[in-house]
């Protein structure tokens, strides 16, 4: 069975040339999330063939956010979420052999990605008014 797109793919898709670096972070976030969800879904219907591939999609999901932190300029904060996202994708290995144990990992990695999204997408809507003071 084939697994679809999630919706921030096809807003990125759509909206490509729209986007800022801001926004694409966010729709990957919503990805992660989109996905872990559908891991989720997957471990508890025992369907092995989803729950192997939207494992692997997850942790490339949680790898690009990892890669596209730009450490001079994140600083302290970009190392922690490079820490964070190691921890996740580590979590997402070697836990894939016990189903119990993904998806404790997958519901642990959908919570924290939450919660830093959440952080991001409130830093978005700040920028403007510290521009506007200056």
């Amino acid at each position: 069975m084939a697994v679809a797109q999630t919706k921030a793919a096809l807003v990125m898709q759509e909206q490509a040339e729209q986007l800022t670096s801001h926004q694409v972070i966010s729709l990957l976030m919503d990805g992660a999330i989109e996905r872990a969800s559908g891991l989720i879904m997957a471990i508890h219907a025992g369907n092995d063939e989803n729950r192997d591939i939207l494992n692997a999609k997850l942790k490339a999901i949680i790898n690009g956010l990892r890669q596209s932190l730009d450490f001079e300029l994140g600083g302290a904060v970009a190392q922690n979420l490079a820490s964070l996202y190691e921890y996740m994708i580590e979590r997402l290995t070697v836990t894939e052999a016990d189903q119990e144990q993904l998806l404790e990992a997958v519901t642990e990695s959908r919570r924290l990605i939450s919660e830093v999204k959440s952080g991001w997408d409130n830093m978005d809507l700040r920028v403007p008014d510290l521009a506007q003071g200056a």
